[in-house]
C-alpha cells in the first residue's frame, strides 16, 4: 500500500540534514589555490614578461647566453653581420695526432718553367751544396741561389755556419738568406743531426726546424717555404752511419711534414722520387750511400718542377690538371 507523502505547512520550517561533504570541499579548494600560487611564482621566476609585438618569453639561461654572444649592429639598411666580433670558440682546432708524410705532401701538379726558380733559394747541408757545385752541368740551374754548408743543421739562436768548413770564415746563414731576398725557399736539413744516435736528437731537430721557419717568416714576410724530406741512404750508408736508419728517418719525415702543415709551409716528399725502394736509388748514389751524383740532381729538379704550389703568377710548361 502506497505511503502518503509528507507535506509541510506554510508555517513549518524544513529541517535539513547536516552537509558532511562541505569541509572536504573547502580543504580541496584551498589546496588547489596553494598549488596554483606556487606554480605561478615558478613560472614568473623562469620567464620574463612578454614584450609588445608578441615576443616570446626567454629563460634566464638563454638571457645569460645572449649576454655572451656579440650582437649585430642595427643600421637603416638592416642588420650588419659583418660588424660582429669574432666568435669566442671555433671548430677549426685541427692538430695532427698521428702524422703521415704522404698525407701532407704536395702532389704533382703541372710543370713549371725553369724561370720559376729565378727567385728561389736552396738552404741545406752538403747534399744541397750540389746545386752550386753542379750548376754548370747540363739540365740543371745555372743561376741557382744556394746557402748551404757541409755539416750544417737548422741555425737557431744566432748560430753561425763555417764557409767551406773554414773555422776562420764564419757567417750568419739567416742574414745571408735575407740578403738574397728570395720569394721561395727550399730547405733540406736534418741528416747531420740524425747521425747522432742520441734519443733526444729527433725532438731537437724538429724544434730547431720550427724555430728556423719562424725566423724566416719574420725576416721575409710572405716568402713561400718548401720543407723537403730527409733522404734515405743506401744500406751501405746506414751501415756506416747507424743513426740514419730508415725507420728513424721516416719517423722524422712524418714529423717534418706535420710541422710544415702547422707552419703553413709546403712539404715535398722528395724521397718518393729519389728513394723509390725505401733507400737511395742505386743509380744516383755518389759512392758513400748518402750523397747523390749529377743525375741525382737532375732527378731532384725533375721532381721540383712538377711539384709546386699553384699560382696564377707561375709560368707553366705543362698546365696543371687540378686547377
Amino acid at each position: 500500500m502506497e505511503q502518503p507523502r509528507k507535506t509541510w505547512s506554510a508555517g513549518q520550517k524544513r529541517q535539513h540534514r547536516p552537509r558532511r561533504w562541505l569541509p572536504s570541499l573547502l580543504v580541496a579548494a584551498a589546496a588547489l589555490a596553494v598549488l596554483g600560487l606556487l606554480g605561478w611564482r615558478t613560472m614568473k621566476g623562469n620567464t620574463t614578461v612578454p614584450q609588445s609585438g608578441g615576443a616570446k618569453p626567454v629563460s634566464d639561461s638563454q638571457q645569460a647566453d645572449d649576454q655572451q654572444i656579440p650582437q649585430p649592429q642595427q643600421t637603416q639598411g638592416g642588420t650588419r653581420w659583418e660588424t660582429m666580433a669574432a666568435a669566442p670558440k671555433t671548430i677549426n682546432t685541427f692538430a695532427p695526432i698521428a702524422p703521415a708524410s704522404k698525407l701532407y705532401a704536395l702532389p704533382e701538379n703541372g710543370r713549371v718553367d725553369l724561370s720559376y726558380f729565378n727567385d728561389a733559394l736552396f738552404v741545406g747541408d752538403s747534399i744541397s751544396t750540389g746545386w752550386d757545385v753542379f750548376r754548370t752541368a747540363a739540365g740543371l740551374l745555372p743561376g741557382a741561389q744556394v746557402v748551404a754548408e757541409k755539416g750544417a743543421s737548422p741555425p737557431v739562436n744566432g748560430g753561425l755556419w763555417a764557409r767551406n768548413q773554414k773555422a776562420s770564415d764564419l757567417y750568419d746563414p739567416l742574414a745571408a738568406i735575407v740578403a738574397a731576398a728570395p720569394k721561395k725557399i727550399y730547405i733540406m736539413l736534418g741528416t747531420n743531426m740524425l747521425v747522432s744516435q742520441s734519443e733526444t736528437v729527433e725532438d731537437k731537430l724538429v724544434a730547431d726546424y720550427g724555430t728556423f721557419i719562424d725566423d724566416l717568416k719574420t725576416a721575409l714576410p710572405g716568402v713561400q717555404i718548401y720543407v723537403q724530406s730527409v733522404l734515405l741512404p743506401t744500406a751501405e750508408g746506414t751501415a756506416s752511419k747507424p743513426g740514419l736508419a730508415p725507420d728513424r728517418i721516416n719517423r722524422v719525415n712524418n714529423r717534418l711534414a706535420a710541422l710544415a702543415f702547422q707552419k703553413s709551409c709546403y712539404y715535398l716528399d722528395v724521397e718518393e722520387y729519389l728513394c723509390q725502394r725505401g733507400v737511395l736509388n742505386w743509380d744516383i748514389d755518389a759512392g758513400d750511400g748518402v750523397h747523390i751524383n749529377t743525375d741525382g740532381y737532375r732527378g731532384w729538379l725533375e721532381f721540383l718542377v712538377t711539384h709546386t704550389a699553384y699560382s696564377v703568377q707561375n709560368t707553366y710548361a705543362a698546365p696543371p690538371t687540378h686547377y
